[in-house]
């Protein structure tokens, strides 16, 4: 019965031993850092005017790679006209820096937005334009 006992209390302290282990690699492991996109750009505008909008876009404290980047994409839309904006594939200026150039027509408040997904996360500011 003694036997029993301690095979079953060396037993319980291995796996709790285990256990213990596998919550401090847990504890230990990197954690992820916030995707950040700060997005630049003129928010007023003349009819016509060419305005450029910039996405600097970082992980942590270093500018995301271009290898990283799963999606960038500008998106312009009119404030009446939800659902009916236009999406633009921004040029890379350098390591983690996106723009677009674009002017407005009409008219109005619009929204420029970018959308933006590395690392396995994803960052949509915006930025409200009025023109004139």
């Amino acid at each position: 019965m003694k036997k029993r006992i301690s095979t079953y209390v060396i037993s319980l302290c291995l796996l709790l031993t285990a256990c213990g282990q596998e919550t401090s690699q847990s504890i230990n492991a990197e954690q992820p850092k916030p995707l950040d996109v700060n997005l630049q750009g003129p928010e007023v505008l003349q009819k016509n005017e060419s305005g450029i909008y910039k996405a600097e876009v970082t992980y942590g404290d270093e500018k995301v790679k271009n290898d990283d980047v799963e999606m960038i994409e500008f998106e312009i839309e009119k404030k009446d006209a939800e659902g009916k904006g236009k999406m633009l594939k921004p040029k890379q200026v350098e390591e983690g820096i996106y723009e677009i150039q674009t002017s407005f027509a009409d008219p109005g408040t619009y929204t420029v937005q970018s959308h933006v997904s590395a690392k396995g996360t994803h960052n949509m500011p915006l930025i409200t334009v009025t023109v004139k």
